[in-house]
């Protein structure tokens, strides 16, 4: 694992903020495409399916080798790494840390430790599950996406690729960490209009004042709701963005709405609609318009499958792993899938420390644990009716 992460973390895949796949994507895709067909040619498998989207997803289907059904496994990870730091020429340089072989850069670069380790995990599961006939399993898919630190993991997923009935992510920090919830995610973004005129004679002209329109929106959210006054479980609505237009006379205000319950997630909405008619009510010369209302990720909790938890204990306890399952503040790749509409999924621990950042690094014992974990769970399935 330690020679393949070295060459995937030397490639750098950056995705961008317009979501569009970039050619250090599509490079990694082809490395990791050649390094599972080398794999499917030394074992001399058969039936294995490997696929390459135009959209830069690579898809691997390993058949089952029972004969009694057992429900389908999948495994996601993603193969960009993120604009928020330096990217480039990443040189790997593999060090010691706490008596544990590391790989990090010199600093001036990110590694890509997020989430070129959950990669690395998933091409020895392939290399391994391939060559070892005694491995028992079902149904095994694979899926390598692009776009995941822009948000946009899901936006082509293929379905008829990659829908498993149990799904774990494989893009979690730190050695021990497991996510059994995040966030639900929802973009709602409003656009005031306005009409520009003489305040002294505002009543009769019938002033359109979109910026106090837009003022009156963001304060109408208790400050109990904010990010800054939220923690564990409980979620908050955050109007981040504040965009002036003095051309068309209007504002526009994002807003992140965050929640874990969905009882909550109702009573956010309800709060919405109510800053909006706030608005209207004090503005009636503003215009508003709601320009996007979307789910961008949602909790995974909602749809694990029953046996997700049960069956990560079990293999941590065979291996004598101790595990901590948590509520992640966030999202995952698997929290995308599950706003599309699919089943959702666990983000296991990878390895990974300081992401988004030069002073990322990557554990390899860490890695080996992942593997060694998930290797366990994907026997354990195999048992499951």
């Amino acid at each position: 694992m330690l020679q393949s992460f070295v060459k995937y973390a030397a490639i750098n895949s950056q995705s961008c903020c317009d979501s569009v796949c970039t050619q250090g994507q599509h490079t990694m895709a082809l490395a990791l495409k050649a390094d599972v067909e080398e794999a499917v040619a030394r074992a001399k498998a058969t039936g294995v399916k490997v696929t390459l989207s135009d959209a830069n997803y690579l898809y691997v289907t390993i058949p089952a080798n029972i004969k009694s059904k057992s429900p389908s496994m999948g495994v996601s990870c993603h193969l960009d790494v993120t604009p928020e730091a330096p990217g480039g020429d990443i040189r790997p340089i593999i060090d010691t840390l706490s008596g544990h072989t590391i790989v990090r850069t010199d600093g001036s670069t990110l590694l890509g430790a997020d989430d070129k380790c959950g990669c690395t995990i998933v091409i020895q599961l392939i290399r391994t599950i391939l060559s070892d006939k005694s491995i028992k399993h079902g149904v095994l898919q694979f899926a390598f996406c692009p776009n995941e630190d822009v948000g946009h993991a899901a936006d082509a997923i293929d379905s008829s690729l990659f829908s498993p009935d149990i799904l774990f992510d494989l893009d979690g920090t730190e050695g021990s960490v497991v996510t059994k919830s995040n966030f639900t995610a929802r973009g709602f973004d409003v656009k005031f209009y306005g009409r520009d005129v003489h305040p002294g004679d505002a009543k009769a002209l019938k002033l359109g004042d979109a910026t106090a329109a837009a003022a009156a929106f963001i304060s109408y959210f208790p400050v109990e709701c904010r990010p800054e006054n939220s923690e564990g479980t409980q979620g908050y609505i955050h109007p981040w963005s504040f965009k002036k237009d003095s051309v068309e006379v209007s504002v526009t205000v994002q807003t992140r709405v965050r929640y874990f319950d969905k009882a909550e997630g109702d009573l956010f909405d309800r709060m919405l609609s109510g800053a909006i008619a706030h608005v209207e009510r004090n503005f009636p010369n503003v215009r508003v318009e709601i320009i996007y209302d979307g789910l961008q990720y949602e909790n995974v909790a909602y749809t694990l499958h029953p046996m997700a938890r049960t069956l990560v204990e079990n293999a941590a306890a065979k291996l004598d792993k101790q595990i901590t399952f948590v509520d992640e503040r966030g999202g995952t790749t698997a929290s995308m899938f599950a706003a599309k509409g699919l089943n959702g999924g666990m983000c296991v621990f990878t390895g990974q420390h300081d992401i988004h950042s030069t002073r990322e690094y990557a554990d390899l014992k860490e890695m080996e644990d992942a593997y060694n974990l998930m290797l366990e769970i994907i026997k354990s399935v195999a048992t499951l009716k």
